[in-house]
């Protein structure tokens, strides 16, 4: 197994804090579209230069993370 190097982290890290993919994602987690997870995936991929197949893990596991806190923020209202 090789040793990661430290810029890979850096550029997932970079380009995952960005507002625009932080949308991306939000918008992937609420509608729950396959089609919204796979272009998350790929742009993901293709930005931080890594290997689809890890991009689609952090991808799954941001959208189960934001879906989780979808799901359980109190709604709203006046109270």
């Amino acid at each position: 197994m090789t040793k990661q190097n430290p810029l890979f982290s850096q550029q997932v890290r970079e380009f995952f804090s960005s507002d625009l993919f932080a949308l991306m994602l939000d918008v992937s987690a609420a509608s729950n579209s396959p089609g919204h997870e796979s272009y998350c995936t790929i742009t993901l991929a293709k930005k931080a230069m890594i290997h689809r197949t890890h991009a689609r893990k952090i991808v799954r596991a941001e959208i189960q993370r934001r879906q989780s806190s979808l799901y359980s923020a109190p709604i709203g209202g006046a109270a």
